[in-house]
């Protein structure tokens, strides 16, 4: 387990508190906030696990040389060659499997984060249509005192220019 995985996690453990919080309390911000820390924890977390699995890949083709150059001495050409071709395969194979594995964690975080990102758009523009139908309503019960609020902004920004 490298640096990457474990700070991931940790990130992925924030988010979910951060979310938790944001929820409890009802902060938007919060709860998109430890939404995308959650989905930046998974991405991080996925790519150290791409990284260990490079790493278990490069102790293989070690393992392998070393086996080679053992039978190089006694001799063994051709189940040398049998070897070598084995291993080719094999890292060849677990590269692309890891590859994809990789891929297909970004692609489910990405689109989580999508989504969520989506969500947070929408309350915030539910919330801004909710508050601006707050402030018509305020303006017809007392327009009075809507102009008088505007002439005073007037008055403001006259002064400042």
């Amino acid at each position: 387990m490298n640096k990457d995985n474990i700070e991931g996690g940790l990130r992925k453990t924030t988010g979910q508190v951060e979310e938790f919080a944001g929820r409890t309390m009802k902060d938007k911000k919060t709860t998109g906030e430890g939404l995308y820390d959650q989905a930046a924890g998974t991405a991080q977390s996925a790519y150290g696990q791409a990284k260990d699995a490079v790493s278990n890949g490069a102790s293989t083709v070690q393992k392998a040389a070393s086996n080679a150059m053992n039978e190089i001495a006694s001799g063994d050409f051709e189940a040398l060659q049998a070897d070598v071709t084995k291993l080719a395969q094999t890292v060849g194979q677990l590269v692309q499997n890891q590859a994809n594995s990789t891929r297909e964690q970004m692609r489910s975080v990405v689109g989580a984060a999508s989504d969520n990102l989506t969500q947070t758009a929408a309350m915030a523009q539910d919330r801004f249509m909710s508050l601006e139908a707050e402030m018509e309503s305020q303006i017809k019960r007392n327009p009075l005192a809507a102009v008088g609020v505007a002439l005073g902004i007037g008055v403001l920004i006259g002064k400042m220019t």
